[in-house]
């Protein structure tokens, strides 16, 4: 492509960066869309972090995405935050627009948005989940839920305070809407006879414990949704474990997708097709 003066800046920021694959989404589909702009990934340390986002604020940039671990701190640099954004306590998206910054968490949207294409017509005021973890994402993917208005967002973890916190700031948003449950086997069998859905929001079974699951395949049931937020790689233990029980099983490539879609129709206006985004980021994955 030819760089002008003129070509809209868009970048991920992060520490590391080298593993992200928004550039190959972004760029792909501002080609697609004819848009002249480029999206660069940019590794930035926390001490520099201030220094990265006015220098942003000097050149042609539409927006940029936050990843790991500066989804908090990117915060206090910015001029407005979401609603829901600010209840979650972080920015994944940034939007610049009439010399502001503004702040949005597009995580949610990608998961429900992704589960909602797996399920079809959800009665979402009677569908209750599973989240196992208390990472970033999980928080992000939990107030979404609450904020959609589902039944209920059980939260497990190995931490078991941890989730109780997780659970508590929720409920101060969204009064009743959450519970936290010790990660132990005759609970977790207790609670999973009443969710649809069981998502792992931890690191196991990842590239380098591909072996490894949250939970064991003697829990998982036929007629639910497994859901694993790990796309790499795309087939882990608990989705091997959840296809062999006859559930439906999805892994976090959807929701990457859908939360990067947002992103591009916050900068521009336009919400692309999913088949071309998909095919991008199956793309950067081989």
């Amino acid at each position: 492509m030819k760089i002008t003066v003129n070509t809209k800046l868009y970048a991920v920021i992060g520490d590391p960066i080298a593993q992200s694959l928004s550039p190959q989404l972004h760029n792909g589909l501002f080609k697609t869309s004819h848009i002249d702009a480029l999206y660069l990934p940019v590794e930035v340390k926390s001490e520099n972090l201030e220094k990265l986002i006015d220098g942003f604020r000097l050149l042609n940039f539409g927006g940029f995405n936050i990843t790991k671990p500066h989804k908090m701190a990117i915060m206090k640099y910015l001029d407005e935050i979401d609603p829901l954004a600010e209840k979650i306590g972080a920015v994944n998206t940034v939007v610049c627009r009439e010399g502001k910054m503004i702040g949005y968490n597009t995580d949610g949207f990608g998961f429900i948005k992704s589960i909602e294409n797996k399920l079809g017509n959800i009665q979402k005021e009677a569908l209750s989940i599973l989240i196992l973890g208390c990472g970033g994402a999980v928080k992000s993917v939990a107030m979404a839920l609450a904020d959609w208005g589902i039944k209920k967002v059980i939260i497990s973890n190995r931490t078991f305070e941890k989730a109780e916190n997780l659970a508590a700031q929720i409920n101060e948003s969204w009064p009743g809407k959450a519970m936290a449950i010790p990660m132990e086997e005759d609970l977790l069998k207790k609670m999973i006879q009443e969710v649809g859905v069981i998502v792992n929001g931890t690191s196991l079974g990842m590239a380098d414990h591909p072996e490894k699951t949250p939970l064991a395949k003697t829990l998982l049931r036929a007629d639910i949704l497994v859901y694993d937020m790990i796309y790499s790689p795309p087939m882990t233990q608990l989705l091997k474990d959840g296809k062999a029980s006859g559930a439906k099983i999805e892994n976090g490539l959807e929701m990457l997708l859908y939360q990067g879609l947002l992103a591009f129709e916050l900068w521009t206006g336009i919400f692309p097709d999913p088949e071309v985004g998909r095919s991008l980021l199956v793309k950067g994955l081989e």
